[in-house]
């Protein structure tokens, strides 16, 4: 069964950091794309940062409106448009019980790997993480095909070219998204087990240093030596100035005394070409 179809209803909202003023164009044009798909869109009222703050409300209010939003039977999606630093803020505000029986799926990228991860630790459901944006920006035509194909078909497995660093198959339900944001849930309730899972990393900033720390948490929290695998996407900032140590010789690096199997892909990560990557559901390549 698709996640969506022409005539339902979807819900928008940020969690974390409030979009800018100056983005409300950008949004406007994001609905227009789903409209024209079919769709209906139900916005939240924490879009937009209040007057002299980042947020786009107390935690309590972005938590009582992505209820809201889980518990209306009418919306089959939830999209969030935001990103940076705050969504961690909401998660002792969540109704879990009643996301665990909504109908109602999450997606987010960047720092809402906080709930994605949050969700299937507490829920054992699946979130996605995806880009919403991505439909208005560089390659909006061929991200509006992928949306159509991915979100709108009978089929959504992942689908995404990828290299391999080390081994030659993995498998394991997926826990991770962007490296940084994974790790503000170290030591909570809400981190995800390890234990036989694909782990899958991705960073927008940051370079080899900042890397080789996050790397050398998740190691210290025994993800490496519980998990079955590693999946990177994208590291924009090391990539593309083609900073030393390469992220790959940093986790071979960190990861070779365990054997662990490790791919790379280009098509999962900020990209605004990036595709979809669902958080909790099994994943196998070969």
């Amino acid at each position: 069964m698709p996640l969506l179809k022409s005539g339902e209803t979807i819900g928008l909202i940020s969690c974390s950091d409030g979009l800018r003023p100056e983005e409300r164009p950008l949004v406007e044009n994001v609905i227009r794309v789903l409209t024209s798909m079919g769709l209906k869109v139900n916005m939240a009222e924490t879009i937009y940062r209040l007057a002299d703050t980042p947020f786009s409300g107390s935690p309590a209010h972005r938590a009582g409106e992505l209820m809201r939003l889980f518990k209306d039977p009418s919306i089959k999606v939830i999209f969030d448009l935001s990103g940076g630093d705050s969504a961690n803020q909401i998660l002792p505000y969540l109704d879990y019980d009643s996301i665990c029986t909504s109908d109602a799926v999450f997606v987010g990228i960047s720092d809402l790997s906080v709930l994605n991860n949050a969700i299937f630790t507490r829920c054992g459901k699946i979130s996605y993480h995806y880009r919403i944006k991505n439909l208005t920006e560089t390659f909006a035509t061929e991200q509006k095909t992928f949306f159509l194909n991915y979100f709108m078909k009978d089929s959504v497995a992942p689908s995404f070219k990828y290299r391999w660093l080390r081994g030659h198959h993995m498998n394991g339900t997926v826990i991770g998204g962007n490296i940084r944001c994974l790790l503000k849930l170290a030591g909570t309730r809400f981190f995800p087990d390890a234990a036989e899972k694909v782990i899958f990393l991705e960073s927008l900033g940051g370079g080899p240093a900042r890397m080789a720390s996050l790397l050398a948490q998740l190691d210290q929290l025994s993800v490496f030596s519980k998990c079955s695998g590693i999946l990177l996407g994208t590291f924009s900032t090391l990539q593309q100035k083609g900073l030393t140590p390469s992220i790959e010789r940093l986790v071979l690096e960190i990861t070779e005394k365990y054997g662990l199997p490790v791919a790379k892909t280009e098509q999962l990560g900020h990209g605004e070409n990036a595709g979809c990557l669902p958080i909790g559901r099994q994943l196998s390549i070969d």
